[in-house]
C-alpha cells in the first residue's frame, strides 16, 4: 500500500471513530439538555397558572369585600349604591370564569405532559375545582342575602367565606405549586446524574480513540521517518555545494516519489548555476563597470572592470558603501540632481589613491518580484580619454578662434587702407562727379570693413550684434557727408538681432545705399530733415524699414533707374532672398524703403 492511501486510510478510520464519539455524545446531551428545558419551560408554567388562579381568588374576595363596603347609613336606614354593587358583581362572576378556565387549562396540561406525576396531580387538581366550586356557590349565596339582610350576610361571610377561602382553597394551590416544583426538582437531578455519566463515558472513549491515533502516528512515524532522514542528509549535503548528490531510496510510495523529484531538483539547479556562471562570464567580459549594492548602499557585487578602474581587489570592496567611490567633492549637486531619474550623466569616481576619474555614469534601482527595492545598479564608463581628447579639441578649436579673428582684422585693416586711399584720391581730385563717386565707394567700403571689426570683436566670430553695427553705421555716414547748411536728424528702433557674415555684410551694403541716398536726393530742397531706422523680427522674419521726412521719390523711378545705387539695392536685396518695396509715407511727406528677409541663423535654431 502506498504511503498516502496508508495515512489516507489511519486518518479516516480515527475520523470516523472521533465523528461517531461526538456524534452519539452530541446527540445524547442535547436530547438531556432538551428535557430539561421541557421540564423547566412546563413547570414554569404550571407555576404561572397556579399563580393567576390564587390572584384570581385573591381578586374575587377583594371584590367581596369591595360589596360589603359600597353599603351606606343614610338616616339609621341601611342602603346599597346600587351601579358600585352590579360593577363590583359583574367582575366578580368574570374573575370566577378565568379561574375556571385557568383550571381547565391545568388539566389539559397535566393530561397532555409527560414530566410530574399525573395521579397525584389530577387528585391535587379535582380537590381545587371541589373546593373553588363551594367557595363560588356560597358566595353566590352571600350576594343574594347582602341584598335582602346585611347583618345575615356580614355572618355568612366572616362564619363560612372567608373561612373556606383562607384555610381550605389557598392551601389546595400552594399544595399543587409546591408539588409541581418538587418533581420538577427531582427530574432535573435525574436528568443532571445522565449528563454527568454520559461525560464520564465520552471521556473514556476518547481516550481509546488517543490510544488508537498514536498507534497510527507510530505506524506511520514508521514508514517514513528512514526515507526522510535520508533526505534530510540529502539536502544538507545539497546546501553545502554537493549539486552531484542523488538520494538511494527504493521505497514505491510518495516518498519515494518525492527523493526522485529531488534528485531531478539537483540536477536542474546544477544546469541553472551553470548557466549563472556563464551569466557571470559574460557581466566580467563588460567593458564598463557594474556595481551591484543590497538596500542599504553597500557593495555586493562588481566586475573585473570595475576593479581594474577603481584598483581594488573583490575581498577588499565588497561590504564598503558605493558612495565612499562618489566624488561628492566635486560632483555633489550633480549627482543629487540627475541620479534619481534614471538618466546617463557624466560623473566622478575615487580609485583606491582617491584619484578622481571621470565616467558616464547611471544608477539603477533593483525591484523584486514583490515590488520591493532589494539593492541598486550602478554603470560606469571611464571617459578620461575622450575628456583628453575634448580638452585638445577646445585648445585647437580656441587656436583657429584666434586665427579668425586675426584674419577680420586684418581685413578691417586692408578696407581701411583702401578707404584711406580712397580718401586721398578725393583730396587730389577736383571733379565733383570723381569726388562724389569716390566717396560713395570710401561709404560701402568703410560699411564692410565695419563688420569685420564688428566680428573679431565679437565672442562668437560668426555673428554680430546689428543694433550697435547700425548706430555705429549711422554715425559714419553721418561724418562723411556732414553738411553744416544742414541739420540732418537720425532715429532708431531696432530690435536685439544678431546676423552672419553672409547676410550682414550685403544687408550693411543695403543699408549704406539707401542712408547715402536719402542724404543725396531726400532733403534738397529743406535745411532740416529725419531718418528713421527700424528693424524688427518677428518668427524668423527680418523687416528692416528706412523713412524720411524728405521730397519723396516714386516706385517707378527706383525699379527704372540704372544708376549704380539702384543696382547695388536691388542686387543685394535679391543676394539677401528678400523682398523690396519702395514708397512715399502715409500722410506725410518723405521715402519709405522696406526691405524682409529671412534669418538664417533662427532657421538654424529651429531645425537644431
Amino acid at each position: 500500500m502506498k504511503l498516502g492511501n496508508k495515512i489516507i486510510v489511519s486518518f479516516v478510520c480515527i475520523s470516523i471513530l472521533i465523528a461517531t464519539v461526538g456524534i452519539v455524545s452530541q446527540w445524547y446531551s442535547n436530547s438531556v439538555q432538551n428535557q430539561l428545558v421541557s421540564n423547566n419551560i412546563e413547570t414554569t408554567k404550571l407555576v404561572e397558572i397556579t399563580a393567576n388562579i390564587e390572584r384570581g381568588l385573591y381578586q374575587t374576595l377583594i371584590y367581596l369585600n369591595a360589596i360589603k363596603e359600597a353599603d351606606t347609613n343614610i338616616d339609621g336606614q341601611t342602603t346599597l349604591d346600587e351601579p358600585t354593587v352590579a360593577l363590583l358583581t359583574k367582575q366578580f362572576h368574570h374573575q370566577l370564569t378565568e379561574i375556571d378556565t385557568s383550571i381547565s387549562l391545568i388539566r389539559e396540561f397535566v393530561l397532555n405532559g409527560d414530566m410530574i406525576d399525573v395521579s397525584e396531580t389530577i387528585e391535587d387538581l379535582k380537590r381545587l375545582e371541589d373546593r373553588v366550586l363551594l367557595y363560588s356557590s356560597l358566595s353566590t349565596d352571600w350576594l343574594n342575602l347582602e341584598m335582602e339582610d346585611a347583618e345575615q350576610a356580614d355572618i355568612l361571610f366572616n362564619t363560612s367565606i372567608s373561612p373556606h377561602f383562607r384555610n381550605r382553597v389557598i392551601p389546595v394551590i400552594s399544595h399543587l405549586r409546591e408539588h409541581t416544583i418538587e418533581k420538577q426538582t427531582q427530574e432535573n437531578a435525574t436528568l443532571t446524574e445522565k449528563l454527568e455519566q454520559a461525560t464520564y463515558g465520552i471521556a473514556i472513549v476518547s481516550i481509546v480513540c488517543v490510544l488508537i491515533a498514536i498507534l497510527i502516528a507510530f505506524y506511520v512515524y514508521r514508514s517514513i521517518a528512514d526515507p526522510l532522514i535520508k533526505l534530510n542528509e540529502s539536502a544538507k549535503r545539497l546546501g553545502q555545494g554537493d549539486l552531484d548528490q542523488q538520494t538511494e531510496i527504493k521505497n514505491k510510495d510518495e516518498i519515494g516519489q518525492l527523493a526522485s523529484s529531488f534528485n531531478e531538483m539537483a540536477s536542474n539547479l546544477k544546469k541553472r548555476t551553470l548557466a549563472r556562471d556563464y551569466l557571470d562570464s559574460i557581466i566580467e567580459s563588460i567593458q564598463e563597470t557594474l556595481i551591484v549594492t543590497d538596500d542599504e548602499g553597500n557593495i555586493v557585487g562588481i566586475n573585473q572592470s570595475g576593479l581594474e578602474m577603481l584598483h581594488y581587489t573583490k575581498e577588499e570592496i565588497l561590504g564598503l558603501p558605493v558612495k565612499d567611490f562618489f566624488d561628492f567633492s566635486s560632483m555633489g549637486s550633480v549627482y543629487e540632481k540627475k541620479s534619481k531619474n534614471g538618466n546617463v550623466f557624466e560623473f566622478s569616481l575615487l580609485t583606491k589613491r582617491r584619484r578622481s576619474i571621470p565616467v558616464q555614469f547611471s544608477e539603477s534601482e533593483l525591484i523584486n518580484a514583490h515590488g520591493k527595492k532589494v539593492g541598486s545598479v550602478c554603470v560606469a564608463t571611464d571617459i578620461s580619454e575622450r575628456k583628453k581628447a575634448d580638452e585638445e579639441l577646445k585648445k585647437s578649436l580656441k587656436e583657429k578662434e584666434v586665427l579668425l579673428s586675426e584674419i577680420h582684422h586684418r581685413v578691417k585693416n586692408n578696407l581701411a587702407v583702401i578707404s584711406g586711399i580712397l580718401q586721398l584720391q578725393v583730396y587730389e581730385t577736383s571733379n565733383e562727379e570723381v569726388n562724389r563717386a569716390l566717396t560713395e565707394s570710401q561709404t560701402r567700403i568703410q560699411s564692410m570693413s565695419l563688420v569685420h571689426e564688428m566680428l573679431y570683436q565679437s565672442d562668437t566670430l560668426a555673428f554680430i550684434d546689428y543694433r550697435t553695427y547700425v548706430h555705429d553705421l549711422m554715425q559714419a555716414i553721418s561724418s562723411m557727408y556732414i553738411n553744416e547748411s544742414k541739420e540732418i536728424v537720425f532715429k532708431t528702433d531696432i530690435d536685439p538681432i544678431s546676423l552672419d557674415i553672409n547676410h550682414a555684410i550685403p544687408c550693411s551694403l543695403l543699408l549704406n545705399e539707401i542712408i547715402v541716398n536719402c542724404y543725396k536726393h531726400a532733403f534738397n530742397d529743406t535745411e532740416k530733415g529725419e531718418i528713421k531706422v527700424t528693424m524688427k523680427e518677428k518668427e524668423g522674419i527680418i523687416n528692416l524699414t528706412i523713412e524720411d521726412n524728405g521730397i519723396g521719390v516714386e516706385e517707378e523711378r527706383i525699379e527704372n533707374s540704372s544708376s549704380l545705387g539702384s543696382t547695388l539695392i536691388k542686387t543685394l536685396t535679391s543676394q539677401l532672398s528678400g523682398t523690396l518695396s519702395v514708397g512715399k509715407r502715409e500722410n506725410s511727406m518723405g521715402t519709405k524703403t522696406e526691405v524682409s528677409f529671412v534669418n538664417v541663423r533662427e532657421e538654424l535654431n529651429a531645425s537644431g
